[in-house]
């Protein structure tokens, strides 16, 4: 939610007077005992808000010149600026402390204050630009995180037609020698569509419901492929373990369904194992499909690998590993993943209703 202009500007302006009560006490503490009056602490606050006014012009007159690489004009306006200042400075204690000058000479008072005025512009400055740059730190960090939601978004979007138009045409497949299967089957894609559609408007799922959805949808491999081919799949049952984790909606059924596409075409005694393990919070998948004999190398998956990739990075940038090898005849995947303990999953229901 956006807060209100007029609250932010509040915000603002009560970080400023904060700012600014913080550097008097602070610029005033080698004098404090002496201001006992007053009149003591009002020509205290005289002379601070001169200096606080000289490193505010600076603040928001000169350094816009330093930042647009205007580095000679920026040098010579600071040195106009630090001189008047000085002498700003000279004359406002001639008023305020008359005694003091009586017994000094006014050259050397000249130099203390052009030297005052340069030390506490510089440690004005640099608490301001200490905040400066904490804000902007926190500025790219929060369109850090708005780029990566939207290309979490993007790589959702992607994934839903791809997973449906590979299913979809598995099932044509089926439909042209098995028709009379067909209802069964699409009874068990609408719940595969259902809990796609859910789990979309989802950042986290429990991992509970991920190996649901992948059960599912092994299942309806199988009927496809029949017995023409090995399929093994393992995975861990204990449902009070696999609620209690959490991880990225469909991030683990692009390798799963690769595996399918690939393994279980037109080839002698293909086959498809799948381990799905979890050791403490460290979430292990292996795959092993064959590939076809004149495809020894099977270079790319296509867009189901590479969404995987692209969102393993941006969620668990040093917190997974994934690795591929293609010995002969065989395609393995096996992607390691640290996962982050479950803070808040909502159930997303796998019926079709």
């Amino acid at each position: 939610m956006r807060l209100p202009a007029w609250f932010d500007a509040r915000k603002r302006w009560l970080r400023e007077g904060i700012f600014f009560v913080v550097l008097f006490v602070l610029m005033s503490l080698n004098s404090w005992n002496r201001l006992t009056t007053a009149n003591d602490f009002g020509r205290a606050l005289i002379y601070f808000l001169i200096l606080y006014g000289q490193a505010q012009f600076h603040r928001f007159v000169l350094f816009p010149y330093l930042f647009g690489q205007q580095v000679r004009r920026y040098v010579v306006l600071t040195t106009l600026c630090l001189l008047a200042g000085s002498l700003l400075v000279y004359t406002a204690n001639y008023w305020l402390y008359p005694e003091f000058y009586n017994a000094q000479d006014w050259r050397e008072i000249g130099l203390f204050h052009l030297a005052t005025c340069m030390v506490s512009l510089i440690a004005i400055l640099a608490l301001f630009l200490i905040q400066r740059f904490y804000q902007q730190q926190q500025e790219r960090n929060a369109d850090q995180l708005l780029l990566q939601e939207v290309q979490m978004k993007f790589l959702h979007a992607q994934l839903n037609p791809h997973f449906f138009f590979n299913t979809l045409n598995n099932l044509y497949g089926i439909s042209l020698h098995q028709p009379g299967r067909m209802p069964d089957l699409i009874m068990q894609l609408s719940k595969l569509m259902r809990y796609q559609v859910d789990s979309s408007r989802r950042t986290w799922v429990s991992l509970q419901q991920e190996v649901e959805f992948i059960t599912s949808y092994i299942t309806l491999e199988r009927e496809r492929v029949g017995n023409r081919c090995q399929i093994d799949y393992t995975y861990p049952t204990d449902t009070y373990l696999l609620q209690g984790y959490q991880l990225a909606p469909l991030l683990l059924i692009p390798l799963v369904e690769n595996a399918f596409k690939h393994g279980t075409g037109d080839i002698q005694g293909c086959f498809v194992f799948i381990s799905l393990t979890l050791d403490g919070d460290t979430l292990t998948l292996r795959i092993e499909n064959s590939v076809p004999s004149h495809k020894m190398s099977v270079t790319s998956t296509g867009l189901g690998l590479q969404n995987t990739r692209q969102r393993l990075e941006i969620l668990y940038a040093d917190n997974h590993q994934l690795r591929i090898d293609q010995p002969p005849g065989r395609y393995k995947t096996e992607l390691v993943i640290h996962l982050i303990p479950l803070v808040h999953a909502q159930p997303i229901a796998m019926s079709a209703d």
